[in-house]
């Protein structure tokens, strides 16, 4: 699978592909506010694993099982912001959802989808979620950890 650090590149290929624009390193650099040699650096990698075609002075391509493995990186994208809105997880979203990209499994993510998509039928299932967080519960499974030494 592709690392998490291409992931970004791949899904910006795709989006200005959508969008009809030529894509060059250089304008995935601008877009994504990077030095243009990492934006090369990824290319060629990008390349190597047959996400994209890509040739030095030449428009970036971007092959059919790249497209597919970007749709499916949004839409995994989706789901998890998803999850966590549903969790009512709202600080360090960005880091909370690449933390959770890293740490599932394909299976993992499909219990999750089908739990969001059973909770998205039933929203009075996360109201009540919302009326227990508002309680704060006295009730804990999770250990508390201590304070560090000043």
């Amino acid at each position: 699978m592709i690392s998490i650090s291409l992931q970004a590149y791949l899904v910006e290929i795709y989006k200005m592909k959508e969008e009809n624009i030529e894509i060059s390193c250089l304008k995935i650099a601008k877009k994504m506010n990077i030095p243009i040699k990492k934006s090369i650096q990824a290319a060629q990698r990008l390349h190597y694993q047959n996400y994209i075609q890509y040739t030095t002075y030449q428009p970036i391509q971007i092959t059919p099982r790249g497209e597919q493995i970007a749709r499916y990186i949004i839409s995994k994208n989706r789901l998890l912001y998803n999850f966590l809105d549903i969790l009512q997880i709202t600080q360090n979203i960005e880091l909370e959802k690449e933390s959770m990209q890293q740490c599932f499994s394909d299976s993992a993510l499909n219990q999750i989808e089908q739990f969001v998509l059973f909770i998205n039928q039933y929203p009075e299932i996360t109201n009540y979620y919302k009326l227990f967080l508002n309680e704060q519960s006295k009730m804990s499974i999770l250990e508390k950890i201590p304070p560090e030494d000043i």
